[in-house]
């Protein structure tokens, strides 16, 4: 119900008392904040003086913090059982998609953070089968990234496969140019810069600058994925499922 709610309240024109009845379900709201037309079904909202959700995105979360002037821009898409937490001045500019599907497919808790004065520019594709974070003062920029936290594996005949997850995390002052692709597991260190059209496979942990490398050929085989990766148990799920970070 309070989610029905919240988004019967969120198509109210008038900001003031859109906030005015959000804060009477218990939404933690300030009066110096702003919440433009758009779709907001959220089970918990807070929004800090001056963060801005901007017209037209379908937020639908479990839970939205926006600090301190940050914001989310215009035509976003947020879909699933997630938590997308922004720091001061972060934010989300326009036409981004942003999505984690339910369980039995997901599982646990995911959470989208974005560090002090991180931003997400515009177009891109971010998928929260598990957490990601952006570190202060990094940018995903330019258009079309996609930042993917699962992955699968299939048997050299027959039906079977496998998907692997992984957070994907990347640090303080980072910046990511067009088009960039990261697989499951990946950590960016800090001070690194990532050139357009890159494939981020592997950790990046030296500073400076990189591009995408040459395609190479991997010995690999389902078995031994299976044997260096944890299976993830308990969580009732529909597929086999293991976890690159342990």
């Amino acid at each position: 119900m309070k989610k029905l709610l919240t988004l019967l309240f969120g198509l109210i024109p008038i900001n003031i008392i859109k906030i005015f009845l959000l804060r009477t379900l218990g939404h933690a709201i300030s009066y110096k904040s702003y919440i433009g037309f758009g779709i907001l079904a959220v089970k918990n909202i807070e929004l800090k003086k001056h963060s801005k959700i901007k017209h037209f995105n379908f937020i639908k979360v479990e839970s939205l913090i926006l600090e301190e002037s940050s914001f989310i821009g215009n035509f976003n898409i947020l879909n699933g059982p997630l938590t997308v937490f922004l720091e001061k001045h972060a934010g989300i500019s326009k036409q981004n998609k942003i999505r984690r599907s339910k369980a039995p497919i997901s599982y646990g808790k995911a959470v989208l953070h974005l560090g002090e004065n991180a931003i997400i520019v515009s177009n891109h594709f971010l998928d929260l089968t598990k957490s990601i974070s952006i570190g202060q003062h990094s940018i995903l920029a330019g258009i079309g990234s996609q930042l993917w936290t699962h992955g699968y594996y299939h048997d050299d005949t027959g039906p079977a496969r496998i998907r692997i997850d992984g957070e994907i995390k990347i640090q303080n002052n980072v910046y990511v140019g067009s088009r960039c692709i990261f697989n499951p597991g990946v950590v960016v260190n800090n001070a690194i810069n990532i050139g357009a059209g890159s494939i981020i496979s592997k950790n990046l942990m030296e500073k400076g600058m990189y591009v995408s490398q040459k395609m190479r050929h991997v010995d690999n085989n389902i078995i031994t994925i299976r044997s260096k990766l944890k299976k993830v148990k308990g969580h009732n799920l529909i597929e086999e499922v293991y976890s690159k970070n342990g």
